[in-house]
């Protein structure tokens, strides 16, 4: 199974990479923010 393991780990890893390379070029839109303050609770202490 190691070997299996190895390029599993190696397969995430490079789809994790292109993935957040992919955002380096996306603009955050007033819509997008938007969205994320409707969705998301902040609790402060």
């Amino acid at each position: 199974w190691n070997p299996y393991i190895k390029e599993l780990k190696q397969t995430i890893k490079n789809t994790s990479s292109g993935l957040l390379e992919s955002f380096r070029g996306l603009t955050v839109t007033n819509e997008d923010v938007s969205y994320i303050f409707k969705y998301t609770t902040m609790y402060l202490e």
